[in-house]
């Protein structure tokens, strides 16, 4: 039971900060976002157009796999850690 309720606040935690932007300095100075898309490239893509709303380049998408073993070492999960880096127009 501890096991599901440990997984389930990772899965909540994880979902309440999935498109918060970071902004950054690109090196010619220019400021791009990078963007947590864990929870769906769709979702990335809609907070970019509300960034970025003359448009946007992806200036970097990266995707990430790892295995999460819970406390007790049982049901290890795969977690995708996806982020997009964009630049706005």
């Amino acid at each position: 039971m501890k096991t599901k309720v440990t997984t389930l606040s990772f899965a909540v935690v994880m979902c309440g900060c999935a498109i918060e932007p970071v902004i950054t300095a690109q090196p010619d100075g220019k400021q791009s976002y990078t963007i947590n898309c864990s929870s769906g490239i769709d979702k990335c893509h809609q907070r970019s157009a509300k960034l970025c709303p003359t448009g946007y380049d992806i200036i970097e998408h990266s995707k990430k796999t790892s295995t999460l073993v819970p406390h007790y070492g049982e049901y290890p999960m795969t977690i995708n850690i996806e982020n997009l880096t964009i630049s706005c127009k």
